[in-house]
Protein backbone atom coordinates (compact mmCIF):
# COMPACT_ATOMS: atom_id res chain seq x y z
CA UNK A 1 0.00 0.00 0.00
CA UNK A 2 1.33 3.93 -1.07
CA UNK A 3 1.82 6.72 1.45
CA UNK A 4 -1.55 7.48 3.37
CA UNK A 5 -2.25 3.84 3.72
CA UNK A 6 -3.17 2.53 7.04
CA UNK A 7 -4.31 -1.00 7.98
CA UNK A 8 -6.75 -1.68 10.72
CA UNK A 9 -7.85 -4.54 13.03
CA UNK A 10 -11.20 -5.21 14.15
CA UNK A 11 -10.85 -7.97 16.74
CA UNK A 12 -14.37 -9.32 17.66
CA UNK A 13 -16.87 -9.28 14.82
CA UNK A 14 -20.24 -8.91 16.47
CA UNK A 15 -22.78 -6.19 16.44
CA UNK A 16 -20.65 -3.42 18.09
CA UNK A 17 -17.61 -4.72 15.65
CA UNK A 18 -20.40 -3.64 13.02
CA UNK A 19 -20.88 -0.17 14.04
CA UNK A 20 -16.89 0.20 14.27
CA UNK A 21 -16.46 -0.47 10.33
CA UNK A 22 -20.22 1.15 9.52
CA UNK A 23 -18.97 4.23 11.31
CA UNK A 24 -15.21 3.97 9.53
CA UNK A 25 -16.81 3.43 6.08
CA UNK A 26 -18.26 6.58 7.04
CA UNK A 27 -15.48 8.77 7.33
CA UNK A 28 -13.69 7.47 4.91
CA UNK A 29 -16.25 8.80 2.63
CA UNK A 30 -16.33 7.62 -1.65
CA UNK A 31 -12.62 7.41 -2.07
CA UNK A 32 -9.67 6.90 0.24
CA UNK A 33 -5.90 6.69 0.00
CA UNK A 34 -6.13 2.59 0.71
CA UNK A 35 -7.47 1.21 4.05
CA UNK A 36 -7.17 -2.22 4.55
CA UNK A 37 -9.38 -3.67 7.31
CA UNK A 38 -9.61 -7.33 9.05
CA UNK A 39 -12.17 -8.69 11.08
CA UNK A 40 -11.28 -10.83 13.38
CA UNK A 41 -14.06 -13.14 14.91
CA UNK A 42 -14.42 -17.25 15.22
CA UNK A 43 -18.18 -16.97 15.05
CA UNK A 44 -20.11 -18.41 12.01
CA UNK A 45 -22.46 -15.52 11.97
CA UNK A 46 -20.51 -11.67 11.28
CA UNK A 47 -21.99 -9.13 12.85
CA UNK A 48 -24.06 -11.19 14.82
CA UNK A 49 -22.10 -12.57 17.57
CA UNK A 50 -23.17 -15.21 19.66
CA UNK A 51 -25.61 -13.51 21.29
CA UNK A 52 -27.99 -12.89 18.06
CA UNK A 53 -26.42 -15.68 16.34
CA UNK A 54 -29.35 -16.69 13.69
CA UNK A 55 -29.61 -20.17 14.38
CA UNK A 56 -30.09 -19.57 17.94
CA UNK A 57 -33.09 -20.59 19.74
CA UNK A 58 -36.45 -18.79 18.69
CA UNK A 59 -37.69 -18.81 22.30
CA UNK A 60 -35.26 -16.37 23.35
CA UNK A 61 -36.72 -12.54 22.89
CA UNK A 62 -35.32 -9.44 22.74
CA UNK A 63 -36.35 -7.18 25.78
CA UNK A 64 -37.08 -4.40 23.11
CA UNK A 65 -40.41 -4.38 21.00
CA UNK A 66 -40.05 -3.49 17.40
CA UNK A 67 -41.13 0.11 17.89
CA UNK A 68 -38.25 0.57 19.68
CA UNK A 69 -35.67 -1.00 17.59
CA UNK A 70 -34.47 2.24 15.98
CA UNK A 71 -31.03 1.46 14.77
CA UNK A 72 -29.57 3.91 12.82
CA UNK A 73 -30.21 3.70 8.82
CA UNK A 74 -27.19 1.37 7.20
CA UNK A 75 -24.41 3.03 5.88
CA UNK A 76 -23.91 3.41 2.10
CA UNK A 77 -27.49 1.76 1.99
CA UNK A 78 -28.21 -2.16 2.28
CA UNK A 79 -31.01 -3.60 4.13
CA UNK A 80 -34.07 -1.25 5.39
CA UNK A 81 -34.44 0.18 9.43
CA UNK A 82 -34.77 -3.90 11.02
CA UNK A 83 -38.72 -2.67 11.60
CA UNK A 84 -38.96 -1.93 7.78
CA UNK A 85 -36.93 -5.46 7.03
CA UNK A 86 -38.76 -7.64 9.74
CA UNK A 87 -41.97 -6.96 7.09
CA UNK A 88 -45.00 -7.14 8.62
CA UNK A 89 -44.65 -7.27 12.44
CA UNK A 90 -46.44 -6.02 15.17
CA UNK A 91 -44.97 -3.07 16.92
CA UNK A 92 -45.07 -4.28 20.06
CA UNK A 93 -43.95 -7.63 19.22
CA UNK A 94 -40.44 -8.79 20.87
CA UNK A 95 -39.15 -10.98 18.22
CA UNK A 96 -36.11 -13.58 18.89
CA UNK A 97 -32.94 -12.34 19.58
CA UNK A 98 -31.99 -14.11 16.14
CA UNK A 99 -34.31 -11.88 14.01
CA UNK A 100 -31.84 -9.29 14.84
CA UNK A 101 -28.93 -11.21 14.28
CA UNK A 102 -29.96 -12.29 10.86
CA UNK A 103 -30.79 -8.37 9.82
CA UNK A 104 -26.97 -7.24 11.54
CA UNK A 105 -25.38 -9.96 9.24
CA UNK A 106 -27.43 -9.51 6.08
CA UNK A 107 -26.21 -5.47 6.82
CA UNK A 108 -22.78 -6.75 6.90
CA UNK A 109 -23.12 -8.46 3.71
CA UNK A 110 -24.55 -5.74 2.05
CA UNK A 111 -21.89 -3.35 3.23
CA UNK A 112 -18.73 -5.39 1.97
CA UNK A 113 -20.64 -4.55 -1.57
CA UNK A 114 -20.79 -1.07 -1.28
CA UNK A 115 -16.74 -0.15 0.14
CA UNK A 116 -15.90 3.44 -0.74
CA UNK A 117 -12.66 2.68 -3.66
CA UNK A 118 -9.30 1.84 -2.18
CA UNK A 119 -10.87 -0.10 0.88
CA UNK A 120 -10.83 -3.59 1.80
CA UNK A 121 -12.49 -5.56 4.49
CA UNK A 122 -11.28 -9.23 5.37
CA UNK A 123 -12.97 -11.66 7.58
CA UNK A 124 -10.98 -14.23 9.22
CA UNK A 125 -13.08 -16.43 11.46
CA UNK A 126 -9.68 -16.53 13.86
CA UNK A 127 -9.62 -16.16 17.75
CA UNK A 128 -6.80 -13.36 18.20
CA UNK A 129 -4.55 -14.95 21.86
CA UNK A 130 -1.97 -12.21 22.00
CA UNK A 131 -1.17 -8.87 21.08
CA UNK A 132 2.39 -6.77 20.84
CA UNK A 133 3.40 -4.20 20.10
CA UNK A 134 5.76 -3.39 17.46
CA UNK A 135 7.12 -0.14 17.90
CA UNK A 136 3.91 2.12 17.31
CA UNK A 137 2.09 -0.90 15.39
CA UNK A 138 0.80 -4.13 16.46
CA UNK A 139 1.04 -7.75 15.46
CA UNK A 140 -1.60 -10.19 16.54
CA UNK A 141 -1.37 -14.25 17.25
CA UNK A 142 -4.20 -16.82 16.74
CA UNK A 143 -3.62 -19.50 19.02
CA UNK A 144 -6.11 -21.38 16.94
CA UNK A 145 -5.26 -25.65 18.18
CA UNK A 146 -5.65 -27.05 15.00
CA UNK A 147 -3.88 -25.38 12.47
CA UNK A 148 -2.00 -22.49 13.98
CA UNK A 149 -0.34 -20.10 15.66
CA UNK A 150 -0.30 -17.74 12.74
CA UNK A 151 1.09 -14.22 12.75
CA UNK A 152 -1.33 -11.20 11.50
CA UNK A 153 -0.21 -7.78 11.24
CA UNK A 154 1.45 -5.36 11.11
CA UNK A 155 -1.36 -3.03 11.87
CA UNK A 156 -1.45 0.97 12.77
CA UNK A 157 -4.89 0.66 14.62
CA UNK A 158 -6.13 -2.46 16.66
CA UNK A 159 -9.34 -2.46 17.95
CA UNK A 160 -11.04 -4.86 20.66
CA UNK A 161 -14.55 -5.12 21.00
CA UNK A 162 -14.83 -8.43 22.44
CA UNK A 163 -18.19 -8.54 24.06
CA UNK A 164 -17.70 -10.54 26.73
CA UNK A 165 -14.58 -11.95 26.92
CA UNK A 166 -13.54 -15.57 28.65
CA UNK A 167 -13.68 -15.28 32.32
CA UNK A 168 -12.89 -17.26 35.38
CA UNK A 169 -15.21 -19.14 37.66
CA UNK A 170 -15.82 -17.14 40.81
CA UNK A 171 -15.82 -19.21 44.06
CA UNK A 172 -18.87 -20.60 44.45
CA UNK A 173 -19.28 -21.55 40.48
CA UNK A 174 -15.77 -23.40 40.99
CA UNK A 175 -16.72 -25.00 43.67
CA UNK A 176 -20.18 -26.42 42.13
CA UNK A 177 -18.30 -26.74 38.60
CA UNK A 178 -16.03 -29.13 41.17
CA UNK A 179 -19.16 -31.46 42.77
CA UNK A 180 -21.08 -31.74 39.73
CA UNK A 181 -17.73 -33.31 37.75
CA UNK A 182 -17.01 -35.89 41.30
CA UNK A 183 -20.71 -36.46 41.21
CA UNK A 184 -21.59 -36.72 37.59
CA UNK A 185 -23.87 -34.43 37.79
CA UNK A 186 -25.02 -31.58 34.71
CA UNK A 187 -23.59 -28.36 35.39
CA UNK A 188 -24.36 -26.15 32.22
CA UNK A 189 -23.95 -22.37 31.25
CA UNK A 190 -27.08 -20.74 29.63
CA UNK A 191 -25.70 -20.01 26.49
CA UNK A 192 -25.55 -20.96 23.86
CA UNK A 193 -29.00 -21.60 24.30
CA UNK A 194 -28.76 -24.20 21.35
CA UNK A 195 -26.08 -26.83 23.31
CA UNK A 196 -28.76 -26.27 26.24
CA UNK A 197 -31.71 -27.44 24.69
CA UNK A 198 -29.83 -30.25 23.14
CA UNK A 199 -28.48 -30.91 26.98
CA UNK A 200 -32.35 -30.79 28.04
CA UNK A 201 -33.97 -33.43 25.75
CA UNK A 202 -32.55 -35.80 28.84
CA UNK A 203 -33.73 -33.79 31.53
CA UNK A 204 -37.87 -34.60 31.38
CA UNK A 205 -39.01 -35.48 35.18
CA UNK A 206 -35.79 -34.09 36.54
CA UNK A 207 -35.35 -30.53 38.50
CA UNK A 208 -33.61 -28.34 37.13
CA UNK A 209 -31.88 -25.34 39.06
CA UNK A 210 -31.39 -22.40 37.55
CA UNK A 211 -28.42 -19.60 39.34
CA UNK A 212 -29.80 -16.07 39.26
CA UNK A 213 -33.22 -15.11 37.91
CA UNK A 214 -32.52 -12.10 35.55
CA UNK A 215 -33.16 -11.65 31.45
CA UNK A 216 -31.42 -14.72 31.18
CA UNK A 217 -32.59 -16.65 33.18
CA UNK A 218 -36.05 -16.03 31.61
CA UNK A 219 -34.59 -17.01 28.68
CA UNK A 220 -33.61 -20.68 30.26
CA UNK A 221 -37.21 -21.19 31.46
CA UNK A 222 -38.57 -20.58 28.25
CA UNK A 223 -35.85 -22.96 26.97
CA UNK A 224 -36.97 -25.81 28.96
CA UNK A 225 -40.72 -25.01 28.44
CA UNK A 226 -41.59 -23.67 25.20
CA UNK A 227 -37.90 -24.64 23.43
CA UNK A 228 -38.89 -28.54 24.35
CA UNK A 229 -42.53 -28.34 23.07
CA UNK A 230 -44.37 -26.72 25.47
CA UNK A 231 -47.33 -24.09 24.83
CA UNK A 232 -49.51 -21.43 26.45
CA UNK A 233 -53.08 -21.49 25.88
CA UNK A 234 -55.73 -19.11 27.64
CA UNK A 235 -52.82 -18.46 29.52
CA UNK A 236 -52.34 -21.76 31.02
CA UNK A 237 -49.44 -23.93 30.55
CA UNK A 238 -49.99 -27.18 28.17
CA UNK A 239 -47.18 -29.13 28.80
CA UNK A 240 -44.86 -31.44 26.59
CA UNK A 241 -44.09 -34.12 28.64
CA UNK A 242 -40.19 -33.15 27.76
CA UNK A 243 -39.79 -30.42 30.02
CA UNK A 244 -38.21 -30.72 34.05
CA UNK A 245 -40.78 -31.90 36.44
CA UNK A 246 -39.69 -28.90 38.36
CA UNK A 247 -37.45 -25.56 37.70
CA UNK A 248 -36.42 -23.46 40.51
CA UNK A 249 -35.07 -20.39 39.73
CA UNK A 250 -33.07 -18.53 42.81
CA UNK A 251 -31.30 -15.24 43.57
CA UNK A 252 -30.58 -13.17 46.31
CA UNK A 253 -34.19 -11.70 46.55
CA UNK A 254 -35.94 -14.50 44.75
CA UNK A 255 -37.21 -11.51 42.15
CA UNK A 256 -37.21 -11.41 38.00
CA UNK A 257 -37.16 -7.97 36.46
CA UNK A 258 -39.65 -5.77 36.24
CA UNK A 259 -41.75 -5.99 32.82
CA UNK A 260 -41.76 -3.10 30.03
CA UNK A 261 -44.70 -1.40 29.35
CA UNK A 262 -47.07 -3.05 27.59
CA UNK A 263 -47.39 -0.87 24.80
CA UNK A 264 -47.35 2.43 23.26
CA UNK A 265 -49.84 3.99 25.28
CA UNK A 266 -48.61 3.02 28.77
CA UNK A 267 -44.96 3.77 27.65
CA UNK A 268 -46.00 7.07 26.72
CA UNK A 269 -46.81 7.91 30.53
CA UNK A 270 -43.51 8.05 31.32
CA UNK A 271 -41.95 10.02 28.44
CA UNK A 272 -40.15 12.68 30.20
CA UNK A 273 -40.19 16.73 29.22
CA UNK A 274 -37.64 18.73 27.39
CA UNK A 275 -36.96 20.95 30.86
CA UNK A 276 -36.59 17.30 33.00
CA UNK A 277 -33.99 15.73 30.06
CA UNK A 278 -32.49 19.58 30.49
CA UNK A 279 -32.08 19.59 33.82
CA UNK A 280 -30.91 15.69 34.33
CA UNK A 281 -28.29 16.92 31.54
CA UNK A 282 -27.26 19.57 33.38
CA UNK A 283 -26.96 17.46 36.81
CA UNK A 284 -25.03 14.88 35.16
CA UNK A 285 -22.53 17.25 33.98
CA UNK A 286 -22.21 18.29 37.68
CA UNK A 287 -22.11 15.36 39.01
CA UNK A 288 -19.10 14.08 36.71
CA UNK A 289 -17.48 17.53 37.10
CA UNK A 290 -17.83 18.01 40.88
CA UNK A 291 -16.87 15.55 44.11
CA UNK A 292 -17.39 12.28 43.58
CA UNK A 293 -19.04 11.67 47.07
CA UNK A 294 -22.27 13.94 45.77
CA UNK A 295 -22.19 12.49 42.40
CA UNK A 296 -25.21 10.39 42.76
CA UNK A 297 -27.64 12.47 44.84
CA UNK A 298 -26.86 15.61 42.55
CA UNK A 299 -28.18 12.93 39.89
CA UNK A 300 -31.00 11.53 42.14
CA UNK A 301 -32.15 15.21 43.03
CA UNK A 302 -32.76 16.04 39.29
CA UNK A 303 -35.07 12.76 39.26
CA UNK A 304 -37.53 13.75 41.56
CA UNK A 305 -39.68 16.46 40.29
CA UNK A 306 -40.08 14.40 36.42
CA UNK A 307 -40.86 11.04 39.13
CA UNK A 308 -43.90 13.39 41.71
CA UNK A 309 -45.13 14.73 37.94
CA UNK A 310 -45.56 11.48 36.50
CA UNK A 311 -47.03 10.00 39.94
CA UNK A 312 -49.66 12.62 40.11
CA UNK A 313 -50.48 12.54 36.43
CA UNK A 314 -51.04 8.26 36.78
CA UNK A 315 -52.42 8.28 39.91
CA UNK A 316 -49.44 6.87 42.15
CA UNK A 317 -48.28 8.24 45.35
CA UNK A 318 -46.64 11.31 44.51
CA UNK A 319 -45.22 12.39 48.09
CA UNK A 320 -42.27 14.16 47.64
CA UNK A 321 -40.26 12.73 50.55
CA UNK A 322 -41.70 8.88 49.29
CA UNK A 323 -40.08 9.57 45.87
CA UNK A 324 -36.55 10.78 47.97
CA UNK A 325 -36.78 8.23 50.30
CA UNK A 326 -36.81 5.35 47.66
CA UNK A 327 -33.59 7.48 45.70
CA UNK A 328 -31.55 7.46 49.00
CA UNK A 329 -32.16 3.58 49.11
CA UNK A 330 -31.36 2.66 46.03
CA UNK A 331 -28.09 4.67 46.53
CA UNK A 332 -27.20 2.18 49.37
CA UNK A 333 -28.98 -0.93 48.74
CA UNK A 334 -30.37 -1.64 44.99
CA UNK A 335 -33.35 -3.05 45.46
CA UNK A 336 -34.03 -2.81 49.28
CA UNK A 337 -37.41 -1.40 48.85
CA UNK A 338 -39.00 -4.69 47.18
CA UNK A 339 -40.46 -6.32 50.61
CA UNK A 340 -42.94 -8.13 48.84
CA UNK A 341 -43.19 -12.33 47.92
CA UNK A 342 -41.48 -12.85 44.64
CA UNK A 343 -45.22 -13.50 43.40
CA UNK A 344 -47.19 -10.65 44.44
CA UNK A 345 -44.17 -8.93 42.99
CA UNK A 346 -44.41 -10.22 39.64
CA UNK A 347 -48.65 -9.91 39.42
CA UNK A 348 -48.09 -5.92 40.51
CA UNK A 349 -45.40 -5.40 38.09
CA UNK A 350 -47.49 -6.98 35.13
CA UNK A 351 -50.56 -4.73 36.60
CA UNK A 352 -47.91 -1.59 36.82
CA UNK A 353 -47.14 -2.55 32.57
CA UNK A 354 -50.38 -3.42 31.99
CA UNK A 355 -51.93 0.31 33.04
CA UNK A 356 -54.50 -1.70 35.29
CA UNK A 357 -52.93 -0.16 38.47
CA UNK A 358 -50.98 3.28 39.64
CA UNK A 359 -47.71 2.57 38.96
CA UNK A 360 -45.08 2.32 42.11
CA UNK A 361 -42.44 5.07 42.67
CA UNK A 362 -39.89 2.70 41.76
CA UNK A 363 -41.59 1.50 38.71
CA UNK A 364 -42.01 5.47 37.44
CA UNK A 365 -37.86 6.26 38.37
CA UNK A 366 -36.90 3.34 36.51
CA UNK A 367 -38.52 3.90 33.48
CA UNK A 368 -37.42 7.24 33.27
CA UNK A 369 -34.05 5.97 33.97
CA UNK A 370 -34.71 3.89 30.65
CA UNK A 371 -35.62 6.57 28.41
CA UNK A 372 -32.65 8.59 29.67
CA UNK A 373 -30.41 6.09 28.76
CA UNK A 374 -28.96 7.56 25.31
CA UNK A 375 -28.30 10.81 27.43
CA UNK A 376 -26.52 9.11 30.30
CA UNK A 377 -24.45 7.61 27.30
CA UNK A 378 -23.79 11.27 25.57
CA UNK A 379 -23.01 12.88 28.72
CA UNK A 380 -21.21 10.33 30.55
CA UNK A 381 -19.26 9.04 27.98
CA UNK A 382 -17.79 12.36 26.52
CA UNK A 383 -16.42 13.46 30.25
CA UNK A 384 -13.57 12.44 32.05
CA UNK A 385 -14.48 11.70 35.55
CA UNK A 386 -13.16 10.21 38.87
CA UNK A 387 -13.15 6.35 39.67
CA UNK A 388 -14.91 6.88 42.49
CA UNK A 389 -17.92 8.47 40.47
CA UNK A 390 -17.21 5.95 38.09
CA UNK A 391 -17.80 3.26 40.61
CA UNK A 392 -20.80 5.56 42.04
CA UNK A 393 -22.68 6.42 38.55
CA UNK A 394 -21.92 2.66 37.11
CA UNK A 395 -23.03 0.41 40.08
CA UNK A 396 -26.80 3.53 40.24
CA UNK A 397 -27.28 2.43 36.44
CA UNK A 398 -26.52 -1.61 37.05
CA UNK A 399 -29.05 -1.56 39.87
CA UNK A 400 -31.33 0.32 37.92
CA UNK A 401 -30.97 -2.57 35.21
CA UNK A 402 -34.18 -4.28 36.68
CA UNK A 403 -36.29 -1.73 35.32
CA UNK A 404 -34.43 -0.06 32.33
CA UNK A 405 -33.25 -3.56 30.68
CA UNK A 406 -36.67 -4.76 31.81
CA UNK A 407 -38.20 -8.21 30.25
CA UNK A 408 -41.88 -8.49 27.74
CA UNK A 409 -44.64 -8.12 29.88
CA UNK A 410 -45.89 -11.65 27.95
CA UNK A 411 -42.16 -13.23 29.50
CA UNK A 412 -43.60 -12.11 33.05
CA UNK A 413 -47.21 -13.76 32.28
CA UNK A 414 -45.57 -16.82 31.34
CA UNK A 415 -43.67 -17.05 34.54
CA UNK A 416 -46.26 -16.71 36.36
CA UNK A 417 -48.14 -19.15 34.89
CA UNK A 418 -45.48 -21.53 34.95
CA UNK A 419 -45.28 -20.48 38.90
CA UNK A 420 -48.80 -21.41 39.38
CA UNK A 421 -48.95 -24.73 37.62
CA UNK A 422 -45.91 -25.60 40.35
CA UNK A 423 -43.65 -26.13 37.32
CA UNK A 424 -41.19 -23.15 37.88
CA UNK A 425 -40.27 -22.63 41.95
CA UNK A 426 -38.62 -19.45 42.21
CA UNK A 427 -36.75 -19.17 45.32
CA UNK A 428 -34.61 -16.34 47.54
CA UNK A 429 -31.24 -18.32 48.10
CA UNK A 430 -27.90 -17.16 49.33
CA UNK A 431 -24.94 -19.42 49.44
CA UNK A 432 -25.36 -20.34 53.37
CA UNK A 433 -28.84 -22.14 52.03
CA UNK A 434 -27.44 -24.43 49.43
CA UNK A 435 -26.18 -27.57 50.52
CA UNK A 436 -24.05 -29.66 48.22
CA UNK A 437 -25.04 -33.18 48.34
CA UNK A 438 -24.04 -36.39 46.03
CA UNK A 439 -27.30 -35.64 44.60
CA UNK A 440 -26.90 -31.85 43.57
CA UNK A 441 -27.94 -29.07 44.89
CA UNK A 442 -30.13 -28.75 48.12
CA UNK A 443 -32.01 -25.67 47.99
CA UNK A 444 -33.80 -24.38 50.96
CA UNK A 445 -36.03 -21.33 51.82
CA UNK A 446 -38.90 -19.95 53.70
CA UNK A 447 -38.42 -23.82 55.31
CA UNK A 448 -38.72 -25.72 52.30
CA UNK A 449 -36.18 -27.35 50.61
CA UNK A 450 -35.84 -29.51 47.54
CA UNK A 451 -33.21 -31.07 45.75
CA UNK A 452 -31.98 -29.73 42.06
CA UNK A 453 -29.61 -32.63 40.03
CA UNK A 454 -29.09 -30.29 37.28
CA UNK A 455 -27.81 -26.82 37.85
CA UNK A 456 -27.95 -24.44 34.91
CA UNK A 457 -25.76 -20.93 35.52
CA UNK A 458 -27.45 -17.51 34.64
CA UNK A 459 -25.23 -15.39 35.68
CA UNK A 460 -23.18 -13.25 33.21
CA UNK A 461 -20.22 -12.09 34.09
CA UNK A 462 -19.63 -8.29 35.78
CA UNK A 463 -18.12 -6.04 33.27
CA UNK A 464 -14.65 -5.58 35.05
CA UNK A 465 -10.65 -6.55 33.94
CA UNK A 466 -10.11 -8.41 36.79
CA UNK A 467 -12.16 -11.42 36.15
CA UNK A 468 -10.72 -11.94 32.49
CA UNK A 469 -9.09 -14.61 31.77
CA UNK A 470 -9.13 -14.16 28.04
CA UNK A 471 -5.34 -14.36 26.72
CA UNK A 472 -5.65 -11.82 24.49
CA UNK A 473 -6.50 -9.26 27.24
CA UNK A 474 -4.66 -10.50 30.60
CA UNK A 475 -1.11 -10.24 27.74
CA UNK A 476 -2.83 -6.94 27.61
CA UNK A 477 -2.60 -5.75 31.02
CA UNK A 478 0.63 -7.75 32.05
CA UNK A 479 1.77 -5.40 29.57
CA UNK A 480 0.57 -2.39 31.15
CA UNK A 481 -1.41 -1.63 28.11
CA UNK A 482 -4.57 -2.33 29.62
CA UNK A 483 -5.65 -1.34 33.10
CA UNK A 484 -8.72 -0.97 34.99
CA UNK A 485 -10.41 2.62 36.01
CA UNK A 486 -10.69 1.10 39.69
CA UNK A 487 -11.59 -2.25 41.28
CA UNK A 488 -14.73 -3.60 39.79
CA UNK A 489 -15.06 -1.96 36.86
CA UNK A 490 -12.89 -2.19 33.13
CA UNK A 491 -10.49 -0.63 31.00
CA UNK A 492 -9.27 2.96 31.54
CA UNK A 493 -10.06 4.70 28.07
CA UNK A 494 -10.32 8.21 26.34
CA UNK A 495 -13.51 9.47 24.93
CA UNK A 496 -12.47 7.89 21.59
CA UNK A 497 -12.04 4.58 23.26
CA UNK A 498 -8.20 4.86 23.12
CA UNK A 499 -6.84 2.65 25.99
CA UNK A 500 -5.10 4.55 28.41
CA UNK A 501 -1.68 2.77 29.98
CA UNK A 502 -0.64 2.24 33.33
CA UNK A 503 0.88 6.10 32.95
CA UNK A 504 -2.34 7.81 32.15
CA UNK A 505 -1.26 8.08 28.58
CA UNK A 506 -2.54 6.94 25.21
CA UNK A 507 -1.11 3.13 24.38
CA UNK A 508 -0.63 4.43 20.31
CA UNK A 509 -3.26 2.35 18.16
CA UNK A 510 -4.86 0.49 20.43
CA UNK A 511 -8.46 1.33 21.14
CA UNK A 512 -11.44 -0.44 22.97
CA UNK A 513 -14.81 -0.93 22.72
CA UNK A 514 -17.82 -2.24 24.42
CA UNK A 515 -18.13 -4.13 28.01
CA UNK A 516 -14.12 -4.01 28.58
CA UNK A 517 -14.72 0.05 28.73
CA UNK A 518 -17.25 -0.12 32.15
CA UNK A 519 -16.73 2.99 33.92
CA UNK A 520 -15.28 4.94 31.30
CA UNK A 521 -18.47 4.55 29.21
CA UNK A 522 -21.73 3.41 30.91
CA UNK A 523 -25.01 1.74 29.85
CA UNK A 524 -23.38 -0.27 27.23
CA UNK A 525 -25.14 -3.39 27.05
CA UNK A 526 -27.58 -1.77 24.99
CA UNK A 527 -27.85 -2.74 21.21
CA UNK A 528 -28.15 0.59 20.50
CA UNK A 529 -24.47 1.62 22.26
CA UNK A 530 -23.17 -0.72 19.53
CA UNK A 531 -23.47 1.86 16.56
CA UNK A 532 -23.49 5.12 19.16
CA UNK A 533 -20.46 7.91 19.96
CA UNK A 534 -18.20 5.89 20.80
CA UNK A 535 -17.59 4.31 17.15
CA UNK A 536 -17.53 7.35 15.83
CA UNK A 537 -15.69 9.15 17.68
CA UNK A 538 -12.82 6.41 17.30
CA UNK A 539 -13.21 6.61 13.11
CA UNK A 540 -12.90 10.29 13.17
CA UNK A 541 -9.34 9.76 15.37
CA UNK A 542 -8.39 6.93 13.42
CA UNK A 543 -8.94 8.96 9.70
CA UNK A 544 -7.84 12.37 11.24
CA UNK A 545 -4.41 11.02 12.63
CA UNK A 546 -3.57 9.24 8.76
CA UNK A 547 -5.45 12.43 7.12
CA UNK A 548 -7.22 10.18 4.72
CA UNK A 549 -10.01 11.81 2.58
CA UNK A 550 -12.96 12.79 5.26
CA UNK A 551 -16.79 12.11 4.35
CA UNK A 552 -18.36 15.89 4.08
Amino acid sequence: MGPGSIRIAIVGFGPRGLGALEALVRQVGAESAGVAVDLFDPVGWPAAGPNFSPDESPVCLLNLPVRTIDLPPPTGGGPDDMSEWLGPEDAEAFVPRARLGAYLNARFRDLQSRLPEGMTVTLHHRQITGAERAGRQWRLTDGSPDDGPYDHGPYDHVLLSLGQPETGDDKQTARWREHAGRHALAFMDAYPATALVRAAETWAGRTVGIRGLGLSALDVVNILTLGLGGGFEDGRYVPSGREPQRIVPFSLDGHAPSPKPADAAVDARFEPLEEETGSLQAALRAALDGPPGTALKTVCDAIVMPARRILEETGGDADAAAVGRWLAAERESPGSQETRGTVDALRAGIAEAEGRVPPSVGYVIGQLWRKWQPLLREVYDGMDKPAATAQAMTGFDEGLKRYSYGAPVGTLRHLLALIEAGIVDPRAADDPDIALTPDGWQLEADDRAVTANVMVDSVLPPAALEPVTDSLVTGLAKASCVVPMADGLGARCSVDGAALGADGASVPGLWLAGRLTNGSTIAGDSIHDCFGIIPDRWAKAVVAGFGLDKAT
